[in-house]
């Protein structure tokens, strides 16, 4: 590849992910200074797990759910911030902070959507969420931002 066809290549895909990121909730305060690792063996199989003050990143696992429902990823990585924002192990509370936190962010409604077409599709009946229309129904509860 010509090498400034490489370098344009390159460019747009800076701008591409910056243009994403701006777009989406991202932490403040004292979540700004949670360690993200990217290592999918700490995640049990999910998009993300929050341990003890820090953040595992599975990439390959979102872009797979990402690939079902374009976006739908986001939540469950605010979801996981929750957790180490309210300092709780329960999985409802941290639904309902991640689908408040992401009713104020840019694009945040989107992403909220995004999740519930995932989860009504690809969601389980878990202990601690419950049904899927449970959660969804939690979740919409806590958004309160009419989806």
């Amino acid at each position: 590849m010509p090498k400034s066809r490489f370098i344009t290549t390159i460019t747009g895909a800076i701008v591409l992910y910056c243009t994403s990121a701006y777009a989406q909730w991202s932490p403040i305060g004292g979540l700004l200074n949670v360690p993200v690792t990217r290592d999918c063996s700490e995640t049990s199989g999910n998009i993300a797990s929050a341990k003890t003050d820090s953040l595992f990143l599975c990439p390959a696992r979102a872009e797979i759910v990402d690939s079902q429902v374009n976006d739908a990823s986001h939540f469950y990585i605010v979801h996981e911030y929750g957790l180490l924002a309210i300092r709780t192990t329960s999985d409802r509370l941290a639904d309902c902070w991640a689908a408040h936190q992401l009713a104020g962010a840019p694009n945040g409604r989107h992403y909220v959507k995004q999740w519930i077409t995932h989860w009504t599709s690809y969601g389980v009946t878990r202990p601690n969420f419950g049904t899927p229309a449970q959660r969804i129904a939690n979740v919409r509860a806590c958004c309160a931002c009419g989806i």
